[in-house]
């Protein structure tokens, strides 16, 4: 799968330039998206610092500032939206190809093999797109969960830094201000900054805090959905034989006789049950993962703005950068079934390739075979070879 792409000489310019683009496209994301973390900080801020019109001369200069950051915002997010529509639209074409690569590298080993092979047209068609599709989705996601995590855990750092610096500062004079309380106030008080003590005495501590959480359901994650993989290739199986069966049926309706229907759709109907009770085990795992992240931060860090230790925009800011970082490293656990749906695709056109002895051959790295035809269906000299080159996608 690998070598049928990025080791050939007809396709390199594509896996290699077109995966630096791709790359590049991606870190003028990141770098957007970096910018607009600090917008959320000054918008909030201001904000929450408006007079209203108790202060008119004040309140004119905020609305100018409120106007202008919506332009910024605007400045921001129009490249953003163009950005992320093209990486798409290169991701799709870069995926199609490497899809057609494999295909065409299959197709000469799999003329030459004289055993029978069930399910060959499906891993050929079938197996080649999905993984296309996976890998598309996958692949673009995974590099920017990367990038994001390379941007935003310097940020995030810092601004644990700097809340570390205004706790110190401002502390004193909170627990100045809660002696004067009555005690059993003191001590609801005191309890809802426990967040903000942890913050103080750990160095980077909202990043260790999104590394803590992810490794975490990771874990459980793994756990939850061990399963996944295998019953997913077990459909794939079970669907290929009804699929054949039903292709002999078309031209010998016997295929089709109430005992072989009956016995094949059970066998579906088995898989796809435990099928589905996995992935609704997991589903509910996930959804509880991501709603516990979502006010995780806002647990450490919103008791102090009711105690006037931060500002609504530092909340802003810092929530943001902790949902990027946060969501980056648990990228395994959001897109954990999609992963086991490519795991049992890969380990299909694995036994594909053994099958028609891919790795064993006479074709060379370069895909050109002993006739001096490439995997492409073109020779050597940039002809195509006969019928088949009506079928080869440019």
């Amino acid at each position: 799968m690998l070598r049928s792409f990025f080791l050939s000489k007809e396709w390199r310019m594509w896996a290699w330039g077109g995966m630096t683009l791709l790359i590049a496209l991606v870190v003028a994301e990141v770098y957007l998206l970096a910018q607009l973390n600090d917008w959320y900080r000054v918008i909030w801020d201001l904000l929450g610092g408006a007079a209203g019109l108790s202060d008119v001369n004040k309140t004119s200069a905020s609305v100018y500032e409120f106007l202008g950051l919506l332009v910024q915002f605007v400045y921001l997010v129009m490249p953003l939206m163009f950005l992320r529509v093209g990486s798409n639209f290169l991701a799709q074409h870069f995926t199609f190809r490497w899809r057609q690569a494999i295909s065409f590298s299959y197709r000469p080993y799999w003329q030459h093999t004289e055993h029978e092979i069930e399910g060959a047209s499906q891993r050929l068609q079938e197996d080649t797109r999905d993984f296309a599709l996976i890998l598309e989705d996958l692949g673009l996601g995974f590099v920017r969960a990367i990038l994001t995590l390379l941007a935003f855990i310097p940020i995030l750092w810092t601004l644990s830094t700097q809340l570390v610096e205004t706790i110190t500062t401002n502390m004193p004079d909170i627990r100045e201000k809660l002696a004067e309380l009555p005690s059993d106030t003191q001590e609801m008080i005191y309890s809802s900054l426990i967040g903000m003590d942890f913050i103080a005495n750990v160095p980077g501590s909202l990043v260790w805090m999104a590394i803590g959480i992810a490794v975490a359901g990771t874990g459980i994650s793994y756990i939850v959905g061990i399963k996944l993989p295998g019953l997913h290739y077990n459909n794939q199986r079970v669907e290929a034989s009804f699929r054949k069966r039903m292709t002999y049926a078309e031209d010998d309706k016997q295929f089709a006789d109430l005992p072989s229907f009956m016995e094949l759709f059970t066998g579906l109907r088995t898989n796809y049950f435990r099928l589905f009770m996995h992935t609704s085990y997991f589903r509910l795992w996930e959804y509880f993962f991501y709603q516990a992240l979502i006010i995780a931060d806002f647990i450490l860090i919103a008791p102090g703005i009711l105690a006037g230790l931060v500002t609504l925009g530092v909340l802003n800011q810092v929530s943001h950068a902790f949902s990027n970082v946060s969501e980056s490293f648990s990228y395994l656990i959001k897109n954990w079934v999609t992963i086991t749906s490519l795991m049992s695709v890969v380990k299909r056109l694995k036994e594909f390739e053994r099958n028609i002895g891919y790795n064993n051959s006479g074709y060379n790295n370069s895909g050109y075979n002993n006739s001096g035809y490439n995997n492409n269906g073109y020779n050597n000299g940039g002809k195509p070879k006969g019928i088949e080159a009506v079928e080869t996608i440019e």
